[in-house]
Parts: C-alpha cells; sequence; structure tokens
C-alpha cells in the first residue's frame, strides 16, 4: 500500500475523535466563512482537507491546526480562465498558483472579549492572492441555544488581495508614510516572503456571520467581501476573445450554508459576488490522539514463588530463557539476542524495535515476562537496547521494587518508577553468558512493496505520479554490515506527458534534480539502489558509518557520517562527507559524467522544555555545488504523528534557482497504529515540496545514525 493511500485510511480512521462543533473551513482551506476568514481556530492537531469550485477557480487545500495558536494552509488554485503558459510546447494547461497562509492567534475569547487572530495569505507563493488580516471574532448565545441556536460575529481589516474594494484608508498610514504603498508585482521568481509589502497598501474591512442553527449539523453564513474583484490576473487568457477575466462582482455581499454531513465531513453552497455558485467539501481528521482502540495481548501477570520454589538448575536454564525469548517475540515483539547473568545481576540484550511505539510500555511488559521465569535471587534486570550492532541504551530494572510493585506492595507506585535509563557500552561487564541466540550470518531478508513517486505543481501537469512495486533484498554478513538491493517494476506513470525537457533553459546550476523524467519515464525496471552499508558505536556517544555503491535513484558513490549524541542531552550533532556521482538514467549500472563533493554538519536540537519539538540546522555543500544551509523543524502531536517543514538557503540567487526562489517544502509521517488495532512502529510517510529545482538539493543517504539512536532521546520512554 502506497503511503498516499495509508495516509487516507488515516485521515478516515483518526476522524472520530473530532468534537462536535469544529470549526468549517473558507474556500481557501482555513478556518473561515466563505472568502472572508475569521479569528477561530480548530482544535490542535486537526488535518483538513478542502475542495472549493466555482466557474472561475478551483482551490484545493490541506489545513493543519499545528498548534492552538497556529494554523497553517498549503493551497493549488487553479485559473480555469488563464493558461499556464502561451508556449503549448511547454504547457497546455491552464494556470496553477501555489500558495502557503498562516494564522496566529493573538487573544482567546472571553465572556467579554472577542477571539483576535492576525494572518497572512499567499505569504510565500507568487502573490497573485497575497494579503494579510487582522480579524476578531465574537459568539452570542441566541436565547436557550437548543432551540435558538447561536451566532458568531466576525470582523476585519484586510490588505492585499483581502482589501480591492478600499473602503477605509490604511490606518498604518498614521505611523509612516511607506505603509500607504503597496507593490503589484513579486520579486525574482516568486516564492519568497514578500516582507516589504505586508499590511501596506489600500485596505478594507470586512464583516460576516455564522449561524449555528438548532439543527446542529446545518450553519447559514453571511459576508461582506473586502475584495471587488477589478484587478485579476488576466495575462494568458484561455479564450483569445476574452478582453478581461471572467471574474466580476455585481454584490459585495455573500451568502451560503454548509451542512456537516458527518463529525470528519461538511459541505458547503454559497452564491457569491451576486452572480457566481460555489462548492465546497471538507474531510477532517485529528491527529493529535489515536481513536482506535489497541488490542494487544494483556500484560503478563506476575506470580510470586511459594516457599518451595527451588532456583532453576543449569540443565534447565537455557530452555527457560529459550521459552522467554519465545514470549517476548510473541507478546512484546521483541527479538532478544543473548543474556548474561554477573551474580545477581542479569543483563539482557535486545533489538531496539518492538510491536510497541512506547518505550515504557515495552520495557514494562517485558519485564513482566521475565520476573515469572528468572530466578528470585537475581536484584536487576538490565536490558540494552541494540541497533545494527551498536549497544544504544541500557534500561536498569530493580527486581524487587518491581515486583512489589505488581503485587500492590509499593501503594500507588507507577512500575516507572523502578527502571532507570542510562547510557549503553558495547563492552559487557564481565559475567557468564547464560545464553546467546542461534544466528546465522550471512542471513537475508526479502521484502516487497509498492512505492508512489510523485510531483506536483509541474508546468505541464499538476501531478505526476509513477506507482511502482519495489522488491528489496539484504543481506546480512554480521549485524553491522549489511549489503541491499533494491529493483523498481512500474506499474503505471504519467512521466510521458512530461513534455518539456528542463534542461534547454540556461542556468548555471547541474541538472541534480530537475530531469526526474529520464529516470522515471525510461525504465519500466530499473535498479533504485544497490549498496554496503557498515556501522559501528565509536565511543560512548559517537557513533559511525560508513556507505558505498548506487545510493539513490539519481546517485552513486561512497560515504562516511559520525555523530556524537549524549544519552539523555536536549543537543546532538554530526558529519557526514559524501563523493557522488550522477547516475545515467539510460542504464542500470551506468554513470554520467557529473561528480560532486557533497556533505554537512548537521546539529539536532531537542530541548527539555519542549520535547515534541525538533529542530536541524545542516550547514555544508548540496548536490549542485551550492553552498548554504538547510533548516527544519519537527513537532510531534500525542498521537506520534509528526509534521515538518524545511527550508534550504544557498549561495545561488533567486534568479539562478529559478521557480521559487529557494528549496522548501513539508511532511508528514503517520504511524500504522493510527489506523490499526494493533501496535506498531510502522509508518507512512508523505512529502510536498512545491517545486523542485536543482538549488538546496541534499543527497538521499542510505543511513541515517541520528534515527538508529532514537532510543537515546530523553524523552524516548513517553513515545
Amino acid at each position: 500500500m502506497s503511503g498516499l493511500s495509508k495516509i487516507a485510511l488515516a485521515l478516515i480512521a483518526a476522524s472520530a475523535s473530532l468534537t462536535a462543533h469544529a470549526q468549517s473551513q473558507s474556500d481557501y482551506g482555513g478556518v473561515g466563512l466563505m472568502q472572508m476568514p475569521t479569528a477561530r481556530m480548530q482544535p490542535q492537531g486537526t488535518l483538513s482537507l478542502t475542495y472549493a469550485d466555482n466557474d472561475a477557480f478551483r482551490r484545493m487545500s490541506v489545513n493543519l491546526q499545528v498548534f492552538p495558536w497556529l494554523e497553517a494552509t498549503a493551497r493549488y488554485t487553479d485559473i480555469r480562465y488563464e493558461k499556464y503558459s502561451l508556449d503549448p510546447n511547454f504547457s497546455s494547461q491552464s494556470l496553477k498558483d501555489k500558495g502557503v497562509d498562516v494564522k496566529l492567534r493573538l487573544l482567546q475569547e472571553t465572556q467579554w472579549r472577542p477571539e483576535v487572530a492576525l494572518g497572512w495569505r499567499d505569504m510565500g507563493g507568487t502573490g497573485l492572492f497575497a494579503g494579510e488580516y487582522l480579524v476578531a471574532s465574537k459568539q452570542f448565545a441566541l436565547g436557550d441555544h437548543n432551540n435558538w441556536g447561536h451566532l458568531d460575529i466576525t470582523g476585519g481589516i484586510g490588505w492585499g488581495y483581502l482589501a480591492q474594494r478600499g473602503n477605509i484608508n490604511n490606518p498604518l498610514c498614521h505611523v509612516a508614510d511607506r505603509f500607504c504603498q503597496r507593490t503589484d508585482t513579486t520579486k525574482g521568481t516568486g516564492g519568497q516572503f514578500e516582507i516589504d509589502d505586508w499590511f501596506r497598501g489600500q485596505t478594507a474591512v470586512f464583516v460576516g456571520m455564522d449561524y449555528q442553527t438548532p439543527h446542529a449539523p446545518l450553519s447559514i453564513q453571511l459576508e461582506y467581501d473586502g475584495n471587488d474583484y477589478k484587478n485579476e490576473r488576466f495575462k494568458n487568457p484561455i479564450d483569445p476573445t476574452l478582453t478581461e477575466p471572467p471574474v466580476k462582482a455585481d454584490s459585495p455581499w455573500n451568502w451560503g450554508a454548509k451542512y456537516a454531513v458527518s463529525e470528519n465531513l461538511s459541505l458547503g453552497l454559497s452564491y457569491q459576488r451576486g452572480n457566481t455558485l460555489m462548492f465546497n467539501i471538507s474531510v477532517k481528521a485529528d491527529l493529535s490522539h489515536n481513536p482506535m482502540p489497541q488490542q494487544s495481548a494483556k500484560p503478563r501477570a506476575y506470580h510470586a514463588p511459594d516457599n518451595n520454589h527451588q532456583p532453576a538448575t543449569s540443565s534447565n536454564k537455557a530452555n527457560e530463557l529459550s521459552v522467554l525469548s519465545e514470549r517476548l517475540q510473541n507478546e512484546v515483539g521483541v527479538e532478544l539476542n543473548a543474556v548474561q547473568q554477573n551474580q545477581h545481576r542479569l543483563t539482557l540484550f535486545h533489538n531496539d524495535h518492538s510491536d510497541f511505539r512506547s518505550h515504557q510500555a515495552r520495557i514494562e511488559r517485558s519485564t513482566r515476562i521475565l520476573a515469572n521465569i528468572a530466578p528470585n535471587d537475581i536484584k536487576s534486570y538490565e536490558w540494552v537496547s541494540v541497533n545494527h550492532g551498536m549497544a544504544v541504551r541500557t534500561d536498569t530494572v530493580n527486581a524487587d521494587e518491581f515486583k512489589a510493585t505488581l503485587l500492590g506492595e509499593r501503594f500507588n507506585q507507577p512500575l516507572s518508577r523502578t527502571v532507570k535509563s542510562h547510557s549503553s557500552s558495547d563492552a559487557t561487564q564481565q559475567g557468564e553468558w547464560l545464553w546467546r541466540k542461534q544466528q546465522a550470518f550471512p542471513s537475508w531478508d526479502l521484502d516487497v512493496a509498492p512505492r508512489l513517486k510523485q510531483s506536483i505543481g509541474s508546468a505541464e501537469k499538476l501531478y505526476f505520479y509513477q506507482l511502482s512495486v519495489n522488491p528489496a533484498l539484504t543481506f546480512n554478513l554480521t549485524p553491522r554490515w549489511q549489503f541491499k538491493s533494491e529493483w523498481g517494476i512500474n506499474i503505471v506513470n504519467n512521466y510521458d506527458e512530461f513534455n518539456y525537457f528542463v534542461d534547454a533553459y540556461e542556468s548555471d546550476l547541474p541538472r541534480v534534480r530537475t530531469e526526474v523524467r529520464k529516470y522515471y519515464d525510461e525504465q519500466d525496471i530499473w535498479m533504485e539502489r544497490l549498496y554496503s552499508r557498515y556501522t559501528a558505536k565509536l565511543t560512548q556517544n559517537w557513533y559511525g558509518a560508513a556507505y558505498a555503491g548506487y545510493l539513490e535513484r539519481m546517485f552513486a558513490g561512497v560515504g562516511v557520517s559520525v555523530l556524537n549524541r549524549d544519552f539523555a542531552s536536549d543537543f546532538a550533532w554530526g558529519v557526514d562527507i559524501n563523493r557522488v556521482q550522477q547516475r545515467s538514467p539510460d542504464s542500470t549500472l551506468g554513470l554520467a559524467d557529473y561528480r560532486v563533493w557533497t556533505g554537512h554538519i548537521t546539529g539536532y536540537y531537542q530541548p527539555s522544555r519542549f520535547p515534541n519539538e525538533l529542530f536541524k540546522l545542516a550547514v555544508g555543500r548540496f548536490l549542485a555545488g551550492d553552498e548554504g544551509a538547510q533548516l527544519s523543524y519537527e513537532h510531534k502531536f500525542d498521537s506520534g504523528t509528526i509534521v515538518g517543514a524545511y527550508a534550504a538557503v544557498t549561495n545561488v540567487s533567486s534568479q539562478e534557482y529559478g521557480e521559487g526562489s529557494f528549496t522548501k517544502g513539508v511532511y508528514i509521517s503517520i504511524p500504522f497504529d493510527l489506523f490499526s488495532v494493533k501496535p506498531s512502529q510502522s509508518r507512512a510517510a508523505l512529502g510536498w515540496q512545491p517545486i523542485t529545482r536543482d538549488g538546496g538539493q541534499m543527497l538521499s543517504r542510505p543511513v541515517s545514525l541520528y534515527g538508529m539512536t532514537d532510543s537515546r532521546n530523553p524523552f524516548y520512554n513517553e513515545q
């Protein structure tokens, strides 16, 4: 199943936990009325997909409530009356405009105070719909709301596209004259933040209301639009007989209705500008909580030994440890590799993964099983997490306290109080090896999975895709040394419609990413990657990896990376250095002439005060030889869903870079168990890069030391 389809299932499954009074989405995708925004916000973690359609515009948007005070929206607008380009060899589709919106809550509503928000539309796009606003909303109950419903009144002031009616003077002109003027063009090739134009130029007041009827699913909306639509873009008309855009406002009033079919699905119908019908549909899901009841096995109960209990003899000790290994695998998904005893301490080495995303649940369930098998004279259990042969973390359990807690002898003491986590060393303390799992090397593993490659927002077509089946064969020579081969078999794709070769443009940058069609369209069977990698724990807090081969679809080469990560520290940093050569799209093993050194110094910061936030800064050389930095940010919701954004700025100018000005994108990673009754650590991931250019592009390396050492995270127990 592709990442896209898995996320679609997740949206449907996760939607059950949304509140009954979720706010409606505007035609632009953010919370609002129809054309105008409100100050309202959705519950944190709400993801909304909205489609809005009329004769002139078709809008598709994704909206996420990242924090209670921050709403973010990404949107495509199909302008149906205008061509993407006058050159039919370049593009024959209608104009598609990309936009990003942000809304910040300044004040939360109280009994006497309205909710107040500040927002930006199209702040990182081409600027066709760019505008800013300050808006307030206040709700009023109409008597008994069960009989009369309630009314939500909104009023605001807009700039830019929201203020084309210009019905008031810009109040900021009294602050400085520069606020009186606003440019009508975008800088460079678009995609930049036009800060110099924010809150400048003419302004307009807009007002509206949302009447929640006594029939709860139905609401009626009315708004006064701040835009008179007299300045619509009209450079490349689809119909050459048209002399002006077919967007007119016969009335400043828009009115409509929204109907909540369910908590996660709503429909809208409105009559706008006095001449236009608009239809929209919105699907919502709550990504902040897990709506699926997990049906994992009940944690094993602990049975205290009776007075006649005798320690296990050496003859049956190995058998009991084999039983332990089997139970850990079946009940927790933990693969036990070896057991060592040093007097009254039992050390257990296991792979750093299981069926449970919660490390705390993993340790507690595993220790319940162990406590029923281990001799009663063992006073501590050491669980050593091992990832690709590297000891990453140790969790030491006080055996007596753990058992006493299970028996209720420690009043209200949680099991977590009996566990202490700390760093591990590959070198074990002296002791007797009681048991080792019979692991034959080399071993191999075969995995066959679907893959969806996609490109959104290209000139010829809004959406390009390739669906393939990718069998992957992994040979493990040792726990640390692997060979991997992954192939792709094309099922269906539409990259043959990608008929304009971007390399016809003059550019100072090597074509490291923009020749994507050559790789996705010209081979039905291809080698995705073929490489060898070796990982090692170098010292107590240093980890390293080396790799060589065909590292990704477009590049082959060699590289090394190291990571310094102290246990339970907010900070980590690493270095990667790579010498790579571009692969030929015309042959399986062929290479092109382009070679480059690429690598970065990367810092990671996960603050103790905000454990769900991760900041990454990578500074170095990118694939096109340009130098600069990429800043990334991730937020993890309580459900385990991760949303992230990144931007790369290099020494390449916006003119050299091309459309979009610099590389940027967003991504989302959703745990499988959001739409499964069984616990799982697997994930479905989906990314969106508004436009792909050659500057600011990073190598897709086959190893992430930071991900491999994630259990050293100080908050890992809770994840």
